[in-house]
């Protein structure tokens, strides 16, 4: 038996049925579809979500996260907003302070792909995801496109959820959620670039 990672994924972190009606379906299913990874230059000026395959690594211990996990993103600056004094100024001084890492969740399903094995329990891939989430440090990306356009080479985990999955006894919904890691040496030779003291 064959199965979509993508309509799997998207059920059971976002319980989504698809709707009754069918005409009100064919107007609105574009809102719910979501983006390929053909058209990714497009996508990014969406917002959008993407699936694809996840390997992280440390120390030379390889971590494939399973089943294509879906990744979305974040960035937010650091500003500082100062009132300023006087009858006809309206509004606020802005100081920009830094832009902050980029914030990541992953969220994906522990499956085994084995047919004769899918209503057992996925304990292998989930120690992977345990093994991994003990590190308690920066973990590098192996390959991925998506995060490459973003110059994200490192990633720190901040939290680890495994969600319950009632009368679902061979899968298990997992959610991560990292920030960006940039090397300190990346940092001194920006610096010293700009002859900075």
């Amino acid at each position: 038996m064959d199965f979509d990672f993508k309509e799997l994924i998207a059920k059971a972190h976002f319980d989504y049925v698809g709707p009754a009606f069918p005409s009100w379906w064919g107007r609105n299913k574009k809102l719910f579809v979501l983006p390929s990874l053909k058209n990714i230059s497009r996508e990014l000026l969406l917002n959008g979500k993407y699936f694809q395959r996840l390997t992280l690594s440390y120390e030379g211990q390889q971590f494939d996260l399973p089943n294509e996990p879906l990744i979305s993103l974040g960035l937010t600056k650091t500003i500082v907003e100062t009132a300023t004094v006087g009858q006809y100024r309206r509004g606020t001084v802005k100081e920009y302070i830094c832009t902050e890492d980029y914030q990541l969740i992953i969220r994906g399903v522990c499956l085994n792909e084995d047919s004769e094995m899918r209503d057992e329990y996925p304990t292998d891939q989930v120690q992977v995801l345990h093994t991994m989430f003990e590190i308690n440090d920066a973990l590098d990306i192996e390959a991925n496109l998506f995060l490459e356009l973003f110059g994200i080479e490192k990633l720190v985990l901040k939290s680890f959820e495994l969600d319950e999955m009632a009368g679902q006894q061979g899968l298990q919904k997992y959610t991560i959620t990292a920030v960006s890691d940039q090397p300190f040496y990346a940092d001194l030779e920006e610096k010293e670039k700009l002859n900075l003291p």
